[in-house]
């Protein structure tokens, strides 16, 4: 039983350092980006919001899971394991939020130029940022 929570562990332990690492391998080049004084276009905004909530969610959550299955049940103290289900629920929430305005930006970007989604599609790529500060 104990090698079993160990490979488990192992597996959680895997996936959690491949998705962090791939998050920060998708952040990466925007933030290269950034420094670089370079402009970046409107859905990068959105990607990178995005980047940090799946990265909060592998954190809070794939993190006490892994901890979990090498035995360690009761690591987190009451207000530590308050602050973790809290960062989850914020990461999860900004990043269904933040798919919404995804999916939303896309459609207006993609909209025939005859529909009156024609002045939105001018108009958005100035709306990103503020419109991402709601969902935090």
């Amino acid at each position: 039983m104990a090698s079993r929570n160990t490979a488990i562990g192992m597996i959680f332990l895997l996936q959690n350092v491949v998705g962090i690492l791939r998050n920060f391998l998708f952040l990466y080049p925007y933030i290269f980006v950034h420094y670089t004084g370079h402009k970046l276009r409107s859905t990068d905004f959105i990607l990178q919001h995005l980047t940090i909530a799946n990265s909060l969610v592998i954190l809070s959550k794939g993190i006490t899971n892994t901890m979990a299955a090498f035995g360690w049940a009761h690591f987190l103290s009451d207000s530590g394991c308050k602050l973790v289900f809290y960062v989850h629920r914020v990461g999860r929430g900004v990043s269904v939020g933040t798919t919404c305005l995804l999916s939303i930006f896309q459609f207006i970007t993609v909209s025939h130029m005859n529909s009156m989604c024609t002045e939105i599609n001018v108009k958005i790529p100035r709306y990103i940022g503020s419109s991402l500060i709601f969902y935090v």
